[in-house]
């Protein structure tokens, strides 16, 4: 089906959709822009008209039917999405890499170069990445950055998060292997001692927990 929507676009075919504001999940909210919540407050709720071409509607008549969905939540999920991550992404320089050639990168590495390689990884990249996105250096803007790379963007990992109170425990899973796990436990190590922030970490094949005391 995918393959041959560019090749079917008409310009003589065309629909008008309107947009509902909704928030990354398909639930209806006041502003597309869900990561800036205090501005979510003081905007209005808006709507748009725009003109889709060729099969394209049709297209998103199937996914929305498959999804149980309206086709404005789908339109929505794709504009938050390229809001979010798509246009900032490009800006930052991120390019796709797949899983698999990354289990590959990463299986060429020693334990002490892919620990060297997180070190350095947290010390520029990781950091610039935070900074880059959400406009601060701190925990919760890490937090966010974490969810971004997993599975609701980037999907280079799952992540899960908790707290008790008294010490935040998160967790990287994935399955390429514990070179990539010692990278990720560095990486996060230098940027959470960066904030002033102590951390403990174990790793395994396919995950990193790590804990953090305030």
């Amino acid at each position: 089906m995918w393959d041959g929507i560019a090749s079917r676009l008409a310009p003589a075919n065309r629909s008008r959709v309107e947009l509902e504001p909704m928030t990354p999940d398909g639930t209806a909210t006041s502003s597309a822009l869900e990561n800036r919540r205090e501005e979510r407050e003081n905007l209005p709720s808006a709507s748009r008209t725009i003109r889709l071409e060729g099969d394209l509607d049709h297209v998103l008549e199937e996914i929305a039917e498959q999804e149980n969905q309206s086709v404005s939540l789908i339109m929505n999920k794709a504009l938050l999405r390229y809001i979010e991550w798509e246009y900032p992404a490009g800006r930052f320089g991120l390019i796709p890499v797949s899983t698999s050639v990354m289990r590959k990168l990463f299986e060429l590495l020693t334990i002490d170069q892919a620990r060297t390689f997180g070190r350095e990884a947290g010390a520029q990249f990781l950091s610039e990445f935070v900074n880059f996105w959400f406009k601060a250096l701190d925990f919760n803007a890490l937090l966010k950055a974490l969810e971004f790379l997993g599975d609701r963007y980037a999907r280079e990992f799952h992540f899960d998060q908790s707290f008790d109170g008294k010490v935040h425990t998160l967790i990287v899973k994935h399955d390429r292997g514990s070179a990539t796990s010692v990278y990720y436990a560095e990486a996060l190590k230098v940027l959470l001692d960066r904030l002033n922030l102590k951390a403990e970490t174990v790793e395994s094949d396919q995950q990193v927990t790590i804990t953090v005391h305030g």
